[in-house]
């Protein structure tokens, strides 16, 4: 009997042993490799954490894919981290889930196809190598980003994943506002907060996201009230110490669209919401009226003005197809900047077709995730909104913020099969049975 109880714990001993084995091999061979060539520092350590966290639980890699869009430290020079971790998540996701499970996620994946497919016919046309890169990496962004969130979704690790987010982005907002006053406390000026690798309005698109999803406070998260608003403040600071604009304007316009819709907790619409906005909307357009009046032509407003006109003219020379992706990191042209709106940057990249391709991938997904069941649907919709609000002023494909949409709206096609899973066999959700008690308590049916 003793020697049978042993034999079970060597066993059940036995992955976890080999996994660290594993890991402590690869760290050295990584260690030697480092030494030897300091680029690779970074994806071997990111390498290394994956691999840690796999031996661990391997439904935990895909929820690294949600913080680490906020990384947007670079990889030899080419990738960010977040975009290493995404393509590590992607593959293991496919192991994690079953197609047949996906099948109310077949709108969004389609709608992603759409436009990948309307991006082919420029690397026939311009078979350059940033190009077809780029087109891959696309590929990764969009459809491995809901691949993953639906995984993250259905292997019930939303909450943690978002409470993460939330937390890296309360550091970042304050770490932002640190940095205004200490700007104003020396120059006498509020001059808008730059962090290490992250510019002002990077820092704006990821607070505006978290700001979006905590104002929406879907159930499922579990996140109380007072946290939800909370984090909605301390983003909403960071967002006005960064200056960013196109965060504010994006986060306006998911959190009205979040004030239309009757909460699940209560059937009830925020109306209070609308008042708060006003002021951003006032600071938004005095800003830019300001900029524009101003005679210094070199302001984020008239340079915004040059690069448009800029980016007409690299279009017209190829109208229909476009000239391809990522143009600007090539020589073929004296314009050598990222346009800072999305259908310019689309347009000029992938033409007309593309363009019609990129539009009805967000109108179908948009029809997707309005279509659902509010209790899922409604946070995933706002916040894809609030990317494409944001992306009218500023350049929409950058590592981590051309992914997180997706990958929320995959979580919330992976949250509804875990539940529905959940009730197949015969238990009910936790969030349902805390919705159906708080209808009940306030009299309403359940």
């Amino acid at each position: 009997m003793g020697m049978t109880h042993a034999v079970t714990r060597v066993r059940a001993a036995l992955p976890l042993t080999v996994g660290l084995i594993a890991l402590a091999v690869v760290g050295a061979v990584v260690g030697v490799l480092t030494a030897r060539d300091s680029s690779i520092a970074v994806p071997a350590a990111v390498g290394v954490l994956v691999v840690g966290i796999a031996a661990t639980d391997l439904t935990l890699v895909p929820m690294l894919a949600v913080p680490a869009t906020l990384v947007m430290v670079r990889v030899g020079g080419a990738l960010s981290v977040s975009d290493v971790v995404l393509a590590l998540a992607t593959a293991v996701s496919l192991l994690l889930i079953k197609a047949k499970d996906m099948r109310p996620m077949q709108p969004l994946i389609w709608a992603g196809i759409i436009y990948l497919a309307s991006a082919i016919p420029v690397q026939i046309l311009y078979a350059y190598p940033e190009n077809i890169v780029e087109w891959a990496h696309e590929v990764v962004l969009v459809l491995g980003s809901m691949i993953v969130g639906f995984a993250i979704g259905r292997t019930g690790k939303a909450r943690a994943a978002m409470g993460i987010y939330a937390l890296a982005c309360i550091g970042i907002a304050i770490a932002a506002m640190i940095a205004t006053v200490v700007s104003l406390a020396q120059y006498g000026v509020l001059s808008p907060a730059y962090l290490p690798y992250l510019h002002k309005n990077t820092i704006g698109g990821m607070l505006a996201i978290a700001a979006v999803v905590a104002f929406a406070r879907p159930v499922w998260l579990g996140w109380s009230r007072r946290w939800s608003y909370t984090v909605l403040a301390i983003c909403s600071l960071g967002m006005l110490a960064a200056q960013s604009r196109q965060g504010l304007v994006g986060a306006v316009i998911g959190v009205l669209f979040i004030a239309l819709r009757p909460r699940p907790q209560s059937g009830k619409r925020s109306r209070w919401i609308w008042l708060s906005t006003i002021p951003v909307g006032i600071y938004v357009i005095s800003q830019v009226v300001d900029q524009l009046a101003s005679d210094n032509t070199f302001n984020s407003a008239h340079q915004r003005l040059t690069w448009y006109e800029d980016t007409f003219n690299v279009w017209i020379t190829s109208p229909v197809f476009g000239v391809g992706l990522r143009w600007w990191y090539t020589d073929r042209f004296t314009a050598r900047f990222q346009p800072p709106n999305v259908e310019l940057e689309v347009l000029s990249s992938v033409g007309v077709v593309g363009l019609i391709g990129f539009l009805l991938m967000f109108a179908v997904a948009l029809w997707a995730l309005i279509k659902m069941d509010p209790v899922y649907g409604t946070v995933g919709a706002a916040v894809v909104l609030t990317r494409f609000a944001q992306a009218q002023f500023d350049l929409y494909w950058v590592a981590g913020q051309a992914s997180l949409l997706w990958i929320i709206a995959g979580i919330c096609y992976g949250v509804q099969a875990h539940d529905r899973a959940a009730q197949a066999s015969g238990r009910m959700p936790e969030h349902r049975r805390i919705a159906s008690s708080t209808r009940r308590a306030r009299g309403a049916p359940a």
